[in-house]
Parts: C-alpha cells; structure tokens; sequence
C-alpha cells in the first residue's frame, strides 16, 4: 500500500473567507488563482449557433446572462423567464457597462452595440447554443448527478485530473440547470481538453434533457436520496430520474455508479457502455476501504485501493462524507488513465468547496462549520456528523434551517433529523423555519432539550451570537432559501469584537 503524505498541513485557529463571491470559470482545481481565458464567440457563430439573423454587427466576445456580474466585452443572452424578462435590461446601463452585444429577441431603441436576434423563446435559443458549443468540443465531458455530493465531488474530479496535465475546465458554482449547463457550455475555453460539468433536478425528465444537450462521455450517479419530493411520491422515482443520465450513453461511453447504494446499483445502462462502480462494497471498481477523522476531526483519512493498487492519504477538510466524494472522483480519474497514488497525492490537496462543510475558526476557539449552501436530509445528518466529529473544548451547537422540497414527507425528515441531533449530544440546537418548529413540537424531547426557535435567519442571528462562547463548535446547516448565511455573518463578527483582528484572508 502506498501512503500519501499530507503536503498541506491542517490549518490552526484561523478563519478563512473566501475573497470573492462571484462565481469564476477556473481552470483545474476551485481553489486555482488562475482564471481561464472564455470562448469568444463571433457574431457570425452566434447567430449558426442559436439560428439566429445578424441585426447588428459586434466583435468577439464571451457570453453572459447576468446583468449584475456582466463584464466589459461580454455579450449579453437576453431569457425570458415565467417570472422575468431580461430583454427589460438591455438599456444605456448595460451599453455603460461594456457589453458589446445582444442575443434576444429585442433591444432597446438606441441600442447602438451588437444585435443577434433570434424568434421566440430564448431559452431554447440558449439551449441551443450549448448544444452547438459542445459539438465543436472533442475532449471528455463529465457529467455529474445525485441528490447530494455534486458540487464537492466535481471539484474533486478537476483536482485529480489537473495531475495529468490536461486542461481542465469545470462549470462555476453550482451552474447545473438549464441555463447553467447552457452557459458552462457556452464558456468552454478553446484550450480545454476536460470538461466537467453537474447536472441538478427537480422532476422528471430534466437530467434527460440536459444528457442530451451535454452529451457527457463519463456519466456519474453519486446517490438518490430524499430531494426535491415535491415532484416524486418516493425515492425509487428519484433515482429513475436521475438515472435519465444514462439512457442515451452511447458506445465508448462510461457510466459510474454508487454501489453502495442499491437504487442507483441497480439501475439499467445502455449495452456496449463501459461500467465502473465505486463504494464499499466489495467487488467496487474503487472501493473505499476506511475513512475516518484525523487531527482532531480537522481532516479525514481515506484509504481506497483497486485491482491494481491500494493508497493511504489524508482530506485536508473536515467531514467523514467527503471520503466517498473522493471515491467516486478517483473512479473517474482512473478510467481517465489516472493512477490510484496519484489521485491520492491530489486529494490531499483538497480544499471545500464555498459554504460547503467550510470550516473557519477563529482565535477565541470558535470553530464554525459553515454549510449553509443547501441542504436535504442526507447532507443534514452528514453536517451533524462532521458536528459531532470535531474535537471540542466547549459546546457543540447546531443552527439548523428549514430543508425545502421535500413535499409530503416534509414533517417525518424534520422530526427526524431534529432526534437525531440531540441523540449525538447536541448541547444547544437552534431551528429556523416553520417546519422544524413544527418538528419540535411534535417530537417527543427530553425535557432537559436546550433548543432556541426563531422564524428566520435575522432573528436567530440577533440570538445565537448572545449565547456563544470561545472554543464551542457551531455547526450552521440550511436549505438556500433560508438565507442561513446571515447566520453566518452574525458569528463572524462576533469572533471579531472578541479578536479585531481575526479574519484572515
């Protein structure tokens, strides 16, 4: 077995924020200083690309469709949406801004920049447009689904496949609708030779559809587990819906799945498609052999091994699930021709991805994990593990907000959820939503239950902060709807009237 030191060393009693908010396209690896240079796109290709008439000659440029992060010589794809109608943004303001064109269906009166225009929805013009971005790119294009996990382990495969050399590029954020499969396609560089991309849901039929537009050549399930409900009766339905990623795998194709779970285990692939399985189970392509917290549940061992190899190494970031993110990425990696002890000298490298299981500590002790991204009931019960993992001086405490979607099994996943945080020993748990307070109240609780309830982030921010002390964890959890992260601000200045001088960049 080949062990991997851990390179980069576990940070102490420091609080790390992230510099910026924006979502970046980068090149390898989330964490890369290193921005990738966009595709620029002519007038001409965008108008064969989305069958549209040049009104208005522009010159090349990347493509955006946000007028907030809009950046001097981007054109702007007007989408006219059920609640919005970009097209009412395109004005002096957007010309002020540097844009040097326009994809929709109408402009301003005095617009005086490029015009693309295309006839009706111009959704399906963007989608269209992706679809054309991808057939001009002959590279591997990875596509990831699942109900938890997406985000993290797309970072996770970027990071390992970096170590090949090869250029990877991988969609920012969590761009994995319609509109962001569309654009990260949109972006590939014309220098890429790896594109990674993730692929979210929230009822039948829209994996397929994006499948059809990105056409990935490694397609991965990492799990299906109780999201979105509002749209399916149960979790049988949900893992056929994400399995929609794999009806139109061609030959040469691979399909990775979850063989620890036994609704994606069992999911049928296309004859002629290589199938690559990853998970504890034994007989697993890559299996995860053990994993578990290290240095005082700052980090977390991981020992995975296939027919070839077997390697040791260390997750610089808290959180035992992390391990079997990082096995569905060696799977890939390794079908990409990537060594097992090179995956592992990759992860150990690993850094969370923004608002996910993001541990920041300050100089007076406190220990934040910041995992308010979103939030479902499996991901809930892994951020009250990672809680429960870490080593305390204090007290731990659990911010929990509402999780969103879950439909008529809304009230069952709360009740359960809230039980099982005290079960590990919570010493104060804070509920911010409707449905937890609900959840509260019917559960059986011990009466010795230090809970504090509050119906939004605001409030519960106004509270939390008067009851911490230095060296308590806290744990902040919720679905993104919440705005959890005002909770996570309240914390942050709170360490700063302890230590002015806390925050580190």
């Amino acid at each position: 077995m080949s062990v991997v030191p851990n390179p980069i060393p576990i940070p102490k009693f420091q609080l790390r924020v992230s510099a910026s908010t924006n979502p970046t396209i980068r090149f390898a690896s989330h964490d890369t200083s290193t921005t990738s240079p966009l595709a620029l796109w002519t007038a001409s290709e965008i108008a064969e690309a989305v069958g549209g008439r040049i009104v208005k000659w522009g010159p090349p440029g990347t493509v955006s469709a946000d007028t907030r992060t809009l950046r001097p010589g981007e054109w702007f794809f007007a989408i006219s949406g059920k609640n919005f109608d970009a097209h009412d943004f395109v004005n002096p303001q957007l010309r002020e801004k540097g844009c040097v064109g326009v994809i929709g269906n109408r402009v301003c009166e005095d617009w005086d920049k490029g015009f693309v225009q295309v006839s009706g929805d111009s959704l399906v013009s963007l989608t269209r447009m992706g679809s054309y971005a991808r057939s001009r790119f002959d590279g591997e294009v990875i596509g990831i689904t699942g109900s938890v996990g997406k985000t993290t382990t797309k970072a996770m495969i970027a990071l390992i496949l970096e170590s090949s050399n090869g250029k990877v590029y991988q969609s920012p954020g969590n761009w994995n609708n319609e509109i962001g499969v569309a654009l990260s396609l949109i972006g590939i560089p014309r220098s890429a030779d790896i594109v990674v991309l993730e692929m979210g849901m929230s009822g039948k039929g829209e994996i397929l559809e994006l499948a059809r537009v990105a056409r990935p050549s490694i397609r991965v399930i990492l799990n299906a587990g109780a999201s979105h409900l509002e749209k399916f009766r149960n979790l049988e339905e949900v893992a056929v819906a994400k399995g929609e990623i794999f009806e139109e795998a061609k030959l040469g194709d691979a399909c990775v799945l979850n063989a620890d779970d036994p609704l994606v285990a069992g999911l049928q692939i296309p004859d002629g498609v290589r199938k690559a399985l990853f998970g504890r189970k034994n007989g697993s392509d890559i299996r995860l052999v053990a994993a578990e917290g290290t240095d005082g549940g700052l980090g977390v061992q991981v020992v995975l091994e296939n027919v070839d190899e077997m390697v040791e190494f260390v997750i610089p970031s808290p959180g035992p699930h992390l391990a079997l993110n990082a096995c569905a990425a060696a799977a890939v990696g390794t079908l990409l021709g990537v060594s097992l002890g090179q995956v592992g000298s990759s992860l150990s490298k690993f850094t969370p991805v923004k608002q996910r299981s993001e541990l920041e500590v300050a100089e007076n002790g406190i220990k934040m994990i910041n995992d308010v991204y979103n939030a479902n009931p499996i991901s809930t019960k892994a951020a009250i593990d990672l809680l429960k993992g870490i080593e305390c001086n204090g007290r731990r405490v659990a911010i929990l907000g509402d999780m969103l979607e879950l439909g008529g099994s809304d009230n069952e996943f709360h009740e359960l959820m809230l039980r099982y945080c005290l079960d590990c020993c919570v010493d104060i748990v804070g509920l911010v939503g409707s449905r937890y307070i609900r959840a509260a109240r019917n559960a059986p609780l011990r009466k010795e239950s230090n809970i504090i309830y509050a119906c939004d982030a605001d409030s519960m921010a106004v509270e939390i902060v008067k009851m911490l002390n230095p060296n308590d964890v806290v744990l902040v959890k919720g679905s993104h709807g919440m705005k959890m992260e005002k909770v996570v601000e309240a914390i942050r200045t709170k360490a700063t009237q302890f230590y002015p001088r806390t925050l580190i960049n």
